[in-house]
């Protein structure tokens, strides 16, 4: 039967593994992050217009006095 010393240090990886799925420079995921910035970019100045000009739309939800 052998005999194996458990207090050396080994090389293992013990760890996961990260692996890239795009290309190394990223190029498509900081195009990808910039339109998705820009489309809230978007959203936010048609929600300031609306909320600093109104929405210009006949108001329904008056109730008669």
């Amino acid at each position: 039967m052998a005999i194996h010393d458990l207090t050396k240090k080994t090389n293992a990886s013990t760890g996961q593994r990260v692996i890239p799925l795009g290309p190394v420079d990223n190029t498509m995921r900081v195009i990808k992050l910039e339109k998705r910035l820009n489309d809230q970019e978007q959203k936010l100045d048609k929600i300031l217009n609306l909320l600093q000009h109104g929405n210009n739309l006949p108001n329904t939800d008056k109730q008669g006095s």
